[in-house]
């Protein structure tokens, strides 16, 4: 009986550790970048909204001009603030491939409110592309 208890809790926490990218990739994008040089992104965050002085990770999701998940990408995220001649506080890292095209990225961090602007550069397997996000905070 006590090891029935005791498999049934780690199964449950097991469920809830992978809770927060199941919601991620299901819910609607926090920013959605058009094509360029054949790729688009979808950006779901963990803080939605996104918020200042959270240190928090993002799902991106990469899709070729078909629709079609782009699997073996290296992304790199780099940025900051135009306005104020300075970039982000903390150094993002795309820390693993999840599945379909999905890529987590770790250390996001925005800490002050104003225009923000990220590069998020993609060496795939067919193309490279850059594509720009700005957004106000």
């Amino acid at each position: 009986m006590k090891a029935a208890r005791h498999t049934l809790c780690l199964l449950s926490l097991v469920a809830l550790l992978a809770l927060p990218h199941a919601a991620l990739s299901q819910a609607s994008p926090d920013f959605e970048l058009g094509e360029s040089n054949g790729y688009r992104v979808r950006i779901y965050s963990q803080l939605s909204p996104v918020q200042i002085n959270r240190i928090h990770s993002w799902e991106l999701e990469v899709l070729d001009a078909d629709d079609n998940p782009v699997e073996g990408a290296t992304i790199t995220v780099t940025g900051g603030m135009p306005d104020h001649d300075h970039g982000m506080p903390t150094n993002p890292q795309v820390t693993g491939a999840l599945a379909n095209g999905r890529y987590l990225l770790e250390g996001v961090r925005f800490h002050m409110p104003g225009r923000w602007v990220l590069l998020i550069d993609i060496d795939g397997p067919d193309t490279e592309s850059s594509l720009e996000l700005e957004f106000t905070l």
